[in-house]
């Protein structure tokens, strides 16, 4: 029941806090089967949150051992499909534990249930996939071992963020097909030889590649980030939330990054050149590559920005102590961009309903009337969508923008017949 709450007000909350969330293979999630969803870990806890909010079966997950420590959230984490596993620092005593949470892990697939693990054993925030623990194996072959006529199917997942940490960024998810384990599987009548092990690894890492920006070159991670900009600066995407099935931005951001990889120095020296150059005649007008990729505002944009000044304005004040607090918790208590945007995306939420609380109360004790209960939401959510239209739209000089368009268009095709 608990479960279900959460994925609902959480799920409105992502689409508040995420522009763009883009979903691809989620008919490979299919409800009665046993699957373990293997996916990379690149923002702290966001993956989970998005992946139970969006995914079309509930989830369970492994989660670190240590938080379930906190009385008052362990009921909690219990309630909301999650099993905890220790580490070595954690210590011996609670290593031993490891061995329950694998069973309860096993009875989850033997229901054919779906578990979420993060087969990367730790959470890094790179554009790129790094090598897999063989705890996901391990799971598998001791379900496949209970139940050795029930198929195990290993799905890899990639999830990919423009920027973890940023309100309004885009995240990206993308489901391969699954690798099944049953009687007939390459891998099973192998799998518990090291040989096997390895093999089922290298499938499930090459599927996941599959769905992950993968660029190996830490040198090169900045150019690539602004041929991106450079991409995106064509596309004219909607400035407004927007929820799709296609994976149209991540192949062309896969397909850029790869390219990048092969490039001589010679030629990424070059396309840095440009691009700096490029930088420098947008900074001089006061612009940025971001800038690029705005959509020019419509006659009725305009209009709707000066109609729409004051009630999101009020919508500001109305939030901005809740909004506020958050800001100031995250910033001065999480010093890791890992955890940065999944810390500040949900003391977001506990503020928010705090403060939603304690003005209902307010309400009730005041005898306000009822309809300054309804304002304060609405003014709020008239409030993100301004800031959307702000933030998206450029509202320069619309023969200014063509033309650095232009350039950076000139750029982009170059490097992309290269």
């Amino acid at each position: 029941m608990l479960y279900r709450i959460f994925r609902v007000t959480v799920r409105f909350a992502l689409k508040m806090f995420f522009r763009h969330i883009d979903l691809e293979g989620l008919q490979h999630i299919k409800p009665g089967k046993a699957q373990i969803l293997a996916s990379n870990h690149p923002a702290g806890f966001l993956e989970p949150l998005l992946m139970a909010c969006f995914f079309p079966r509930s989830l369970y997950f492994l989660v670190r051992g240590d938080i379930f420590e906190n009385s008052f959230l362990r009921p909690i984490l219990l309630a909301t499909h999650q099993i905890p596993i220790f580490r070595f620092k954690d210590g011996f005593s609670k290593l031993r534990e490891n061995k329950q949470s694998m069973n309860e892990a096993t009875s989850v697939l033997l229901q054919n249930k779906c578990i979420l693990i993060f087969v990367e054993g730790s959470t890094k925030s790179v554009k790129m996939l790094r090598p897999l623990q063989k705890g996901f194996v391990r799971l598998a072959l001791d379900a496949k071992t209970s139940d050795p006529q029930n198929p195990i199917e290993i799905v890899p997942v990639g999830i990919n963020f423009s920027n973890s940490s940023a309100f309004r960024s885009d995240v990206m998810i993308r489901v391969e097909n699954p690798i099944v384990l049953d009687g007939e599987c390459v891998h099973w009548d192998n799998v518990q030889q090291t040989a096997g092990t390895t093999a089922l690894m290298k499938e499930t890492f090459e599927g996941m590649e599959k769905n992950i920006i993968h660029m190996t070159e830490p040198s090169r991670v900045n150019i690539m980030e602004k041929m991106f900009l450079l991409f995106e600066a064509k596309e004219n995407r909607t400035v407004f939330s927007e929820v799709s099935q296609n994976d149209h931005f991540l192949s062309s951001y896969k397909n850029i990054a790869a390219k990048i990889q092969t490039l001589s120095d010679e030629k990424i020296d070059i396309y840095r050149k440009d691009i700096k150059k490029l930088s420098g005649d947008l900074k001089n007008e006061h612009l940025t590559l971001n800038d690029l990729g705005k959509s020019l505002p419509k006659w009725y944009h305009w209009l709707g920005l000066i109609l729409g000044f004051l009630p999101a304005f009020i919508g500001f004040l109305l939030h901005i102590i809740p909004l506020l607090v958050s800001f100031l918790f995250t910033r001065i208590n999480v010093k890791s961009k890992e955890f940065y945007g999944a810390i500040w995306f949900v003391t977001n939420i506990v503020s928010i309903l705090i403060y939603y609380v304690i003005g209902i109360i307010l309400f009730i004790v005041f005898l306000f009337p009822f309809y300054w209960i309804i304002i304060v939401p609405v003014s709020g959510y008239f409030a993100r969508k301004y800031y959307d239209m702000m933030a998206g739209y450029y509202w320069g000089t619309a023969k200014k923008q063509l033309k650095f368009r232009a350039e950076a268009s000139k750029i982009y095709e170059q490097f992309r017949t290269a």
